[in-house]
């Protein structure tokens, strides 16, 4: 079977030696898009009138709009009269037609505006020049160059981009990559509006017939909460759709949430039609995100595995504006949902049914398995206890009093405190389920986590499940093979029929589960021996999961597990679950209620207060330290098997102190975890003492998600023989300076002139009891000698550092020397991630005092395989690592291999170091002094109020906004390395996009991208040669983050 792309069928060619000139006629129209066309929800099978949670975003009122809105929709033509519309798949939904190129062709595109507004069409991952950029911004052009930025309605303009073999796939990549265009003349709301289409970018001579030669279909998802309150249309929608219109409330926070819609190419609750497929069909997936903050997406493919950037995954994550492709084979017929497995998005609609089909007589089932592991595991209702030493082990102090910990501990007649009734799988020793099998020492570590189900490729599984929980549950594995009868989950046609015993497995009763594990379900050449996944009960996949019912499953390689069930390469296996888990949504919330708290009458379960204290920031369901077994010997081989879950705020950075570990074949010490990603990481511990692994993102932190691990001394002859001869002092000092992140408004206003008023004024304008762009803040700055007399003045290639402290350069082998004076009002330090030193203790240095911090870098501070040759680490104050890193103390350490030093060839090798984060100013030590000295109106501050707190969140590259940072400067033909950096909080989620670019990045192989994920603790080194002179965008591509300031430009400056 073969989808070709009819969109594309149309292109006019014009053949100069195999370059192609591919036209498109795109016309810009207004049109009604409904997100859900009918009165059932076809994943559960049930009426939306009898579903509340759908109510919200679907049911039209006298203040609600319903599933219909007004948008502005990409639509091709046959040709310049822009009568005949070219027909598109119906899965594509609103996205534009599909617009294709491979490198060497130029794309020309006829754009005409038949829509009430401007707009413009911007594309990603193709060269165009200034005229043909379709971005409005201050970029220091005029006139012709100009017209690009809007076209407006009734009018025209052609765009010409070139497809040229910077911007096309890299090494690593696939034939054919997925990139999108959009509207940019306020590229939030021209988004939110329906303006955004694919475009695929594939090797020369790859496409056949405008489709990728190598499949037998293509489709192209975006995942996105679609919010219409940001549209051009919304007061259109108001009127038209709302029967009181006058009296609706856009600022009402359910009028809000009512018009986000939870959408994969604008469909939910299963919509989305005629994704169809047959067994054994090659099939490739463009995926990408797109929207704000909230558009963290886990999409996972049931009962299919799929190869991503060479590695073998089920579940994909996507951000704003990440473009991901991915190969399926799918081998199990049926009908499977597609789903995004954050919590909120699975309540919100945002899935879709996928059809295998068996077109021929199917090959023979793949199971001449040999070996059949077999399990018993039941379902069992216990009181868990998340801090069963009742100390915060990182305070002394007891939970309950302890200031950060008491919130989630504190019982009393309106909180439940720190132990909660919840289900876990219990693991048992045969079929007759009476006697317990007790877990081993290593397996303390686990928590409420189930038991480790383990298989290697060729086995069967076979577990054997028993309800003893008092409502149904079920076992739904991620990243095996089974079939429709043996699926965890009820959806689809399926739940129009009977349920299924497997789906739902009642109280008292048992169900035998059989999954396999072949060939093209295990590692990949460039994968682990061992893939971790995780299964969890999927009646309702929300509610079980935040019971408690989760455990961890590994699928290996042939030959890779020893007799006992032990990975033969490894000393020691941990596995690490990181979660929020919200017990708000248990199934057990009014039995707790009962159980614990004091006055279970006086309890409103809306209340956001008794909400909060029931979100539990913990690893394997421990907080604050209470997580025991986590021990290992010095130089011993150490797998992490670490695992997300959870919803919009599982947005997790796993930090390992002390030391490094490698996972896809490059070097970290911080592990992004999102709700259904997992990840293998592969750890030397080479130091000993009690080290923290610990969640970067601050909340996660402050609310309990850190515990310690210990690596000990086990044998005398591993002692670390490595020298350190270079030696290399920096004198350092942290200094209290006024700062302004907004010091020229002109840019942003200039940039912002289509709105009504500049979105940076809640920011920046003081008002009468606001603080502005100027705070008092501390930074690292460099200094001559150690007198600390003469600051070292910042070279023109240091200029963009701004609020970082000074770029610090090592090779392997190096020993750094900080010779560090705190000359600021309150005690702080100097410690870097990725680097050795002799202490697990970090010294803290007092007003006044100087202190030597030494860090070694041995090897595994250094790039592993797959790593560019240089990598970054942050280097931050550890005194209160929340709130020395808000208050400014933040820095970029390079490491290098020894032998990469400038060589002499041609090409210039310019650096820059680019930190993206909310400084959150609210968390700052100096915000009582900020208030008394900016605010124009001290006395009328609240610190708790909201518009305040947003006020003082700023988002920033390197501490400035809109525009105001300078600096980024460089040639064409330079060779360009990027250190990016994220830090911060929950909304720290930054997909920073270059402009006029494409860079390359590595992880084990080599891939082009012109968008890249930051999240609190990611390190990212991205190197790009600069072809294309001009001052080009940079900017973070999500939503509020681009209305809060959060871009730059550089400048491109022709060969010198």
């Amino acid at each position: 079977m073969k989808l070709f792309f009819l969109s594309c069928l149309l292109v006019s060619c014009c053949c100069l030696a195999g370059a192609v000139n591919r036209e498109y006629y795109i016309g810009i129209i207004e049109t009604v898009w409904n997100y859900a066309p009918g009165n059932t929800n076809i994943v559960s099978g049930q009426l939306f009138a009898e579903e509340e949670q759908a109510g919200i975003f679907l049911k039209r009122g006298s203040h609600r709009i319903g599933s219909a809105y007004k948008k502005a929709v990409y639509t091709q033509y046959t040709n310049q009269l822009y009568d005949v519309i070219v027909d598109k798949p119906s899965w594509l939904g609103f996205l534009g037609p599909i617009i294709k190129g491979e490198v060497g062709d130029s794309i020309i595109i006829h754009l005409k505006n038949f829509a009430s507004r401007s707009y413009t069409l911007h594309p990603h991952g193709v060269r165009y020049t200034k005229e043909n950029e379709g971005a409005f911004y201050p970029d220091n052009t005029k006139d012709l160059q100009k017209r690009d930025d809007a076209v407006e309605p009734g009018g025209q303009y052609t765009y010409t981009w070139n497809v040229t073999e910077d911007q096309g796939p890299a090494k690593g990549d696939a034939d054919c990559i997925t990139r999108v265009y959009h509207s940019h003349i306020d590229a939030p709301r021209d988004v939110a509006s329906g303006l955004v289409g694919p475009l695929i970018i594939c090797r020369k001579d790859t496409m056949n017939k405008d489709s990728d030669r190598h499949f037998d279909a293509e489709f192209i998802l975006m995942f996105s909460v679609m919010d219409e309150n940001l549209s051009w249309y919304l007061e259109d929608n108001i009127r038209t759709y709302c029967s009181e219109p006058s009296k609706v409330d856009k600022d009402d926070e359910d009028f809000q949430e009512s018009n986000k819609m939870h959408s994969i190419n604008g469909y939910m609750y299963g919509y989305l039609p005629n994704l169809t497929m047959c067994v054994e069909d090659k099939v490739k997936w463009h995926l990408f995100g797109m929207g704000n903050e909230a558009d963290i997406h886990s999409a996972y493919f049931h009962g299919q595995t799929l190869i991503e950037r060479h590695h073998r995954v089920d579940t994909i994550s996507l951000f704003p504006a990440t473009f991901i492709d991915a190969v399926m084979i799918p081998r199990s017929p049926g009908e499977w949902l597609l789903s995004c497995q954050v919590n909120d998005h699975i309540e919100g609609g945002m899935q879709a049914l996928f059809k295998v089909k068996d077109c021929r007589k199917s090959t023979t089932d793949h199971n001449e398995s040999t070996k059949i592991r077999q399990y018993f595991i039941a379902a069992e209702e216990v009181i868990w206890n998340y801090g069963p030493s009742a100390v915060n082990h990182f305070t002394g102090r007891e939970l309950i009093t302890d200031s950060e910990s008491h919130i989630f501990f504190e019982q009393s007649e309106t909180r439940i405190g720190g132990s909660y009734k919840k289900a876990i799988y219990k693991e048992y020793t045969d079929g007759s389920f009476t006697e317990h099998k007790k877990r081993l020492a290593e397996e303390a570590h686990l928590g409420l986590l189930g038991p480790v189900i383990k298989a290697e490729v060729g086995d069967s599984i076979r577990v054997t499940f028993r309800n003893n929980a008092s409502r149904p549950f079920s076992i739904q594995p991620h990243g095996v093979s089974y079939h429709k009868s043996d699926e965890g989950a009820l959806y689809g046609a399926a739940s129009r029929g009977t349920e299924s015993p497997a789906s739902h497995v009642s109280p008292g009763a048992t169900f035998t589960y059989e999954w396999n594990v072949p060939e093209d379900v295990g590692p990949t050449d460039q994968d682990p021996d061992c893939l971790t996944w995780l299964y969890y009960s999927a009646v309702d996949a929300v509610r079980d999961t935040s019971s408690g019912l989760v455990g961890p499953l590994l699928v290996c390689r042939k030959g890779a597990l020893l007799p006992s069930g032990k990975q033969k390469n490894v000393n020691m296996e941990f596995f690490l679950l990181a979660t929020v888990f919200d017990e708000n949504l248990s199934w057990y919330l009014d039995d707790n209620i009962l159980m614990f708290t004091l006055n279970p009458n006086k309890i409103d379960k809306d209340d956001e207060d008794f909400q909060e204290s029931n979100k539990m920031h913990s690893i394997n369901g421990y907080m604050y330290g209470n997580q025991p077994g986590l021990e290992m010997c010095k130089g011993s081989v150490v797998s992490w098997h670490l695992m997300g879950l959870g919803s919009e705020v599982d947005i997790h950075g796993i930090y390992f102190s002390e030391n490094t570990f490698v996972t896809k074949g490059t070097r970290r010490d911080t592990a992004n975890l999102f709700p259904h990603t997992f990840l293998t990481a592969v750890m030397k511990p080479d130091s000993e003492g009690v080290f923290e692994v610990s969640c970067l993102t601050t909340d996660h932190y402050t609310g309990g998600m850190k515990q310690n691990y210990k690596v000990k001394q086990c044998h005398w002859w591993n002692v670390d023989l490595s020298m350190y001869l270079h030696e290399k002092t920096y004198y350092i000092a942290a200094v209290e300076v006024e700062w302004d992140y907004s010091p020229n408004r002109t840019w942003e206003f200039e940039r912002h002139q289509y709105h009504e008023e500049s979105p940076g004024n809640p920011f920046l304008n003081k008002d009468n009891k606001f603080i502005g762009s100027k705070y008092r803040k501390v930074v690292y700055r460099e200094y001559t000698d150690q007198t600390f007399s003469t600051p070292k003045p910042r070279g023109e290639e240091q200029q963009h550092l701004e609020i970082q402290g000074p770029l610090l350069m090592s090779n392997i082998g190096d020993k750094i020397i900080v010779v560090f004076k705190n000359l600021a009002s309150r005690p702080y330090s100097i410690h870097a991630h990725g680097v050795k030193t002799d202490s697990s203790v970090v010294a803290v240095t007092n007003p006044g005092e100087t202190k030597m911090y030494v860090w070694k870098i041995p090897e595994r501070s250094s790039s592993d395989r797959g790593d560019p040759h240089c990598i970054a680490w942050a280097y931050h104050s550890t005194v209160d690592i929340i709130k020395d890193t808000y208050s400014g103390l933040i820095g970029t350490l390079v490491v290098c291999h020894k032998h990469y030093l400038p060589s002499f060839h041609t090409k210039k090798k310019v650096q820059f170091a680019l930190l993206f984060m909310v400084f959150d100013e609210n968390e700052s030590w100096y915000l009582d002094e900020n208030i008394q000295t900016y605010s124009s109106n001290p006395h009328l501050v609240d610190k708790e109020d909201e518009e305040f707190l947003e006020s003082n969140k700023m988002h920033a590259i390197n501490g400035k906004v809109f525009g105001n940072l300078h600096g980024l400067t460089m040639h064409v033909g330079d060779e360009v390395s990027w250190y990016l950096m994220g830090m911060g909080n929950e909304v720290d989620i930054h997909t920073a996009h270059f402009h006029g670019h494409s860079f390359d990045y590595k992880v084990t192989g080599v891939y082009r991208a012109d968008v890249f994920d930051l999240f609190p603790g990611t390190f990212q080194t991205v190197e790009m040669t600069p072809q294309n002179p001009g001052t080009w965008l940079l900017h973070c591509h999500v939503t509020d983050h681009i209305h809060a300031g959060m871009e730059a430009t550089y400048m491109v400056l022709p060969k010198e």
